[in-house]
């Protein structure tokens, strides 16, 4: 082989040399390259999963303090709920669920107590004079209360000489004494006629209780025409207050 001859061999080996360098060296970028195209989704699952976890730590947050607040507002509401099935309504038996109401009260007591032994003067004197009353409760038999009243309201649909006195306004040592009924009447009916229960208690007692009280009594020196006249002052106080007291014009 000629000097020449080697020289070329030679020439294309080196340049065999620098291909397969070059090839490797793509090889690098490329594997490179892939290296970096597999590790951007990497890193972008990553930030994902971050994120995720970011969103679902937001939304059990944000779960938890919606919770809080249906169980603040759901708390009070329960609470007022419960406090007012257990204490109840004044005017109502936490047991049986009946209700007190003047106008039952009045159109019992006006259907089973007539003639001599009417209560009221009217059906709207019963209503204001109800309206004073502490309203008790329907299991009530004996006290100064609606509830009482009611019961005996009731009861006289069989003897009403026995019980429609217990059920009208005075109580009749019933349903609260002569005069502590009344008195107690006159408190809400004509609160300046005494300056107190104590004042109007004494002067009560100087009332004569010999007369029977029913609604006919419109005159006469007794408890029964005071009593009577309380009665229609809870509809008409401005004629009927001066009626009440020991000086009264028409119980004299």
């Amino acid at each position: 082989m000629t000097s020449s001859n080697y020289s070329a061999l030679f020439a294309a080996l080196l340049a065999l040399g620098a291909c397969a360098k070059s090839d490797e060296g793509s090889t690098d970028t490329d594997t490179a390259g892939q290296t970096t195209s597999t590790t951007a989704p990497a890193s972008t699952g990553a930030s994902t999963g971050t994120d995720a976890a970011t969103d679902a730590s937001s939304s059990e947050g944000s779960t938890h303090a919606s919770h809080g607040g249906t169980e603040a507002t759901t708390a009070p509401t329960t609470t007022a709920t419960t406090s007012a099935s257990s204490t109840g309504d004044a005017t109502t038996d936490a047991t049986t669920g009946e209700a007190l109401a003047c106008e039952a009260y009045c159109a019992t007591i006006s259907a089973n107590c007539t003639g001599e032994h009417t209560q009221y003067g009217s059906a709207e004197t019963c209503l204001a004079t109800c309206a004073t009353l502490t309203p008790g409760t329907p299991a009530d038999t004996g006290g100064n209360t609606l509830g009482c009243r009611t019961y005996h309201a009731g009861a006289a649909a069989d003897m009403p000489a026995v019980h429609c006195t217990h059920a009208g306004p005075g109580g009749n040592g019933v349903c609260g004494g002569n005069c502590e009924s009344f008195c107690s009447i006159a408190a809400v009916a004509c609160p300046d006629a005494w300056p107190d229960d104590a004042a109007c208690q004494t002067a009560c007692g100087t009332f004569s209780p010999d007369e029977s009280y029913d609604a006919t009594d419109v005159g006469g020196n007794s408890f029964a025409c005071r009593l009577y006249h309380l009665t229609a002052a809870a509809l008409d106080p401005a004629t009927h207050c001066a009626h009440i007291k020991g000086d009264s014009a028409p119980c004299m």
